[in-house]
């Protein structure tokens, strides 16, 4: 990763940054780490912006987990999984959704509590 970086947009899961030297965009998402020039970000970009989420949460509305959203890779066998809020964060990174000022609810905060 380049020390000569810009962040340009980020969320609670990640975040999208530039080296100013090379010109080479850094995705950092959860536990995933893109590299991209450019062109291939706008084609992640364009990507991510066309899932129909709705379908992929109908098609596998019978799985217990809560990744439904694949997003495939060039690499055969390896299909990457995100819930409906990671896609939206994805959008916000690529800067395709504006990040929104809404609270949480408290319902929304998926965190195991533990009382001493």
């Amino acid at each position: 990763m380049c020390t000569n970086s810009k962040i340009i947009s980020s969320t609670k899961n990640g975040e999208l940054a530039i080296c100013e030297g090379c010109n080479i965009y850094s995705l950092t998402f959860n536990n995933i780490f893109f590299q991209f020039e450019k062109e291939q970000l706008l084609l992640f970009r364009h990507y991510i912006g066309n899932i129909d989420v709705e379908y992929w949460l109908d098609c596998y509305s019978s799985v217990t987990k809560k990744r439904k959203i694949p997003i495939t890779t060039p690499n055969q066998g390896l299909i990457l999984f995100f819930n409906e809020e990671e896609i939206n964060d994805l959008k916000v990174l690529t800067l395709l959704n504006r990040k929104s000022n809404v609270n949480l609810l408290a319902s929304e905060i998926d965190y195991t509590l533990v009382l001493n």
